[in-house]
């Protein structure tokens, strides 16, 4: 049963890599609320399963001539520092108060997606 439930996360976690939200919007409380993973392995696992998750997008959009190859090296830079800091950060927070940090930001994004105004397809 517990390979049904993981295969169910990721497809749909996938899917949501694929349009550039996020999987671990869902893996994350996915793991923690059905299978009680820990938060640190939660999203470890999270950032784990996004590697190959993006790799298929990325060569999708690339196919599709969405990526511009130039800002996303510079992004991927500035990502790259970003994710060391995080990590290390995160790594020293105790799992309940890396779970609020987390809980908050997806309501801040939501609220975000909620109030923004849609941009004008070009």
């Amino acid at each position: 049963m517990e390979m049904i439930t993981l295969s169910v996360i990721g497809f749909f976690s996938g899917i949501l890599s694929g349009l550039a939200v996020g999987g671990g919007t869902l893996l994350v409380p996915a793991l923690i609320l059905v299978l009680d993973v820990p938060q640190h392995q939660a999203q470890a696992l999270a950032l784990t399963t996004f590697l190959p998750m993006s790799a298929v997008a990325l060569a999708t959009h690339f196919k599709n001539g969405n990526v511009r190859p130039k800002l996303a090296f510079l992004l991927a830079l500035g990502a790259i520092s970003g994710a060391i800091g995080g990590a290390l950060l995160a790594s020293h927070l105790p799992g309940p108060l890396l779970r609020k940090i987390f809980g908050l930001f997806l309501v801040g994004m939501g609220g975000y997606e909620i109030v923004s105004k849609p941009k004008k397809a070009k």
